[in-house]
């Protein structure tokens, strides 16, 4: 059964729109006691607490930014965990939002059943190679850690969810888009033939030998 697990960046998306509304409300308690005082007269402490309305304003409005930020990634991430969930009535596991020993969470795991595991991580639009190491090594710790999920390997996959890009393998990962996915993981999983971006390739020098 596929997982409801809260994924990380929609928790890191509400735990930013809180900071927000933490700065948000303070920037506010302050600008009307900074007007208060200055109805007063007492200009003094109403510079100070302006002054201090306008760096809370700011603030609030850094942590907005972030929060957005994340509510791509949480985005992007939904749209994968629908595409995988087709692989269900397959006879697929699908696991999400994972605790392993690094930061974050593993975004996804599909585990095909022919006993082979994908560890999915999702980006928006773009990765590096930190990304694909990242992935790596989450693979690396399912294997040792999950061997009862990957009898027959854990491999890394990084899905790009809002780009199309042809899919290939980099530094050992699988780089797919979301619209290849499904075919890219049932291809690697042997359910369906091998295209050539997955085919071993051959030593020229050896084609003629028996």
């Amino acid at each position: 059964m596929m997982g409801k697990t809260v994924s990380y960046p929609r928790r890191q998306q509400f735990r930013r729109l809180a900071r927000a509304s933490a700065f948000g409300a303070a920037a506010l308690v302050a600008a009307l006691l900074g007007l208060l005082a200055l109805t007063h007269g007492e200009l003094a402490p109403a510079v100070v607490l302006l002054l201090a309305a306008v760096g809370l304003a700011i603030a609030c409005r850094h942590w907005l930014g972030l929060a957005a930020r994340a509510g791509v990634g949480a985005r992007s991430e939904a749209h994968v965990r629908r595409t995988l969930a087709a692989l269900e009535r397959e006879g697929w596991r699908i696991r999400h939002a994972l605790n392993w020993r690094g930061p974050g969470d593993i975004d996804s795991v599909a585990i095909a059943p022919t006993g082979l595991a994908f560890v999915i991580e999702v980006k928006s639009r773009s990765y590096t190679p930190e990304h694909l190491a990242r992935v790596t090594s989450m693979a690396r710790w399912l294997q040792a850690r999950r061997r009862r999920w990957c009898p027959n390997d854990a491999l890394p996959v990084l899905c790009i969810a809002e780009a199309r890009s042809p899919d290939r393998i980099e530094d050992g990962v699988l780089v797919t888009s979301r619209g290849q996915l499904l075919c890219a993981l049932r291809t690697a999983a042997g359910t369906q033939t091998r295209p050539p971006f997955l085919t071993p390739s051959r030593d020229p020098d050896r084609r003629g030998e028996a």
